[in-house]
């Protein structure tokens, strides 16, 4: 009778929830670019290199679909509004020599309409997120496209094509907490970047290898990802 006892005890819910303290997040999923507009924005802007279009080698070849990668640091008020840094990367062609990444450091604030709502001893919790980020994607050189008669054989030698601005980050997160210390996230993220510079030779970008980027016409990147958290409660006074 004691041992079915401890074990329905053992099978009791335990109560798990956004609360105060510190937490990492480390999550990974994957990323997709909205270009249109932007590709519109570019038209007549950006010019030509050895005669590939620079619209192209940087709409086609380097805003390229794939992974995504995190790490989070934050702090949770009270478990209804949480502050978090975050850097973030999305990979490319990493093992070949014409690799490179889009970056996203910046910050969030986070909140958990949750709290204070539902049974305290629930084991998820919801809470949506809203930031600013900087980002900065850059590529290394570029061979040309066959498929669009262009010579394979010949490479773009400049690195870090790209481009940096700033990004407007919305999202949300659905939590569940297996105990206190660690819970599994899925989150939606949108990043709506203003582009700011287009490089052309990230080396040189202060000896005219950055274009200005006028116009109008942004960018967007959307994401879904898998998270795990650690969650580090205060330290009693």
């Amino acid at each position: 009778m004691r041992r079915l006892a401890l074990a329905l005890f053992l099978l009791l819910p335990v109560a798990a929830r956004a609360s105060e303290g510190v937490y990492i997040t480390l999550d990974g999923g994957y990323a997709l670019w909205s270009r249109d507009d932007f590709r519109k924005r570019l038209q007549g802007q950006v010019g030509t290199d050895r005669g590939f279009s620079n619209v192209d080698l940087l709409v086609d070849r380097q805003l390229k679909d794939g992974p995504l990668f995190g790490l989070h640091l934050g702090y949770n008020l009270g478990g209804h509004v949480a502050f978090e840094a975050q850097a973030m990367i999305s990979p490319y062609d990493v093992l070949a020599d014409t690799r490179g990444s889009a970056s996203v450091f910046g910050g969030a604030v986070r909140w958990f309409p949750l709290q204070g709502l539902l049974r305290p001893n629930r084991q998820f919790d919801l809470s949506f997120l809203g930031g600013m980020d900087y980002v900065l994607t850059g590529g290394n050189g570029i061979h040309g496209d066959a498929s669009k008669g262009q010579d394979p054989t010949v490479k773009l030698e400049n690195t870090a094509r790209g481009f940096d601005g700033v990004a407007v980050e919305a999202g949300a997160t659905l939590e569940l907490y297996p105990a206190k210390w660690i819970s599994l996230g899925l989150t939606p993220r949108a990043f709506f970047i203003d582009p700011m510079r287009y490089f052309v030779n990230f080396d040189k970008r202060d000896q005219g290898g950055a274009i200005p980027i006028g116009g109008k016409g942004n960018l967007a990147l959307y994401s879904i990802s898998l998270a795990v958290s650690f969650h580090f409660e205060p330290l009693p006074e």
